[in-house]
């Protein structure tokens, strides 16, 4: 009988034990904050500013896509006067017929429920892309064969530059596969060099274009936590650790003034060459 006594202390203890643990670490992520995401981007071309507004979605929510209407935004010169964009749809903010150059500041503004959000970025000058260069690479275990391309260009010398590759292949952007191309001319400055992929290859079909970014240290810091976060997956998400954005008062994303070169080629017509 004292056994059997015992036995069923001991019994309702562990119970005891386990129902207090469940509660200590109990944790209601659904209930996690919002977040304000700007995606803001303008270059040295013609075409238009493009700034995207939309919340993050709590913790094992359903949405993915939560665009943010009527937002006032607008985009500066440093000293300058405001130029607003229009919202084209619901999110989607451009700004045409506005021609911005390289050596300044810019300054994005986003307005939102009575909280303005504030980034600034520098338009560095356009590099340009000198040359390509192909070599086969045969492929093993989960890596296809086919063509890597290397970007052969001259850094300018005396300053810091950062860069940023984009492919594009037979007119689509290939940044869905989870790859972000980003180089710091730390080691090659004011030197010739030719910028590599790590995993995409092309074949010998494939008419390829190669987009080289000129972006500011903050675009390439933005970037470069994004993928060490992100498993190389893009994809902006309300994370414990966002990648660090130049905008302020909490807002998650980033504003990039580039300029950029492009190179058009026909994968087997340029190996010829």
């Amino acid at each position: 009988m004292k056994n059997r006594i015992l036995y069923i202390l001991g019994l309702f203890l562990i119970l005891f034990a386990f129902y207090s643990c469940e509660k200590v670490i109990e944790v209601d992520l659904s209930g996690a904050n919002e977040a304000i995401v700007i995606e803001a981007t303008m270059t040295n071309n013609k075409l238009p500013f493009t700034v995207l507004v939309s919340k993050t979605s709590p913790y094992f929510g359903t949405k993915t896509k939560n665009p943010v209407s009527g937002a006032i935004v607008s985009i500066r010169v440093e000293k300058g006067k405001s130029k607003y964009f229009v919202e084209t749809e619901p999110g989607i903010y451009q700004l045409k017929g506005t021609h911005a150059s390289p050596g300044f500041w810019y300054i994005a503004d986003v307005e939102y429920d009575g909280v303005t959000y504030s980034a600034r970025s520098f338009m560095n000058e356009v590099v340009t892309i000198a040359d390509l260069g192909f070599s086969y690479f045969d492929g093993f275990g989960f890596f296809d064969s086919g063509y890597k391309v290397n970007t052969y260009i001259r850094d300018p010398a005396g300053k810091e530059n950062y860069y940023r590759l984009k492919y594009f292949v037979n007119g689509k952007s290939t940044d869905d596969r989870g790859e972000i191309s980003l180089y710091s001319d730390q080691l090659f400055n004011g030197k010739d060099i030719g910028l590599g992929q790590r995993s995409t290859v092309f074949q010998e079909t494939d008419t390829l274009t190669v987009e080289l970014q000129s972006i500011d240290k903050a675009a390439y810091n933005y970037f470069l936590t994004l993928e060490n976060i992100s498993g190389n997956t893009i994809q902006q998400s309300a994370s414990p650790t966002n990648p660090i954005s130049n905008f302020n008062n909490g807002a998650l994303g980033y504003f990039s003034a580039y300029t950029f070169d492009r190179k058009t080629v026909i994968v087997k017509e340029y190996l010829k060459k």
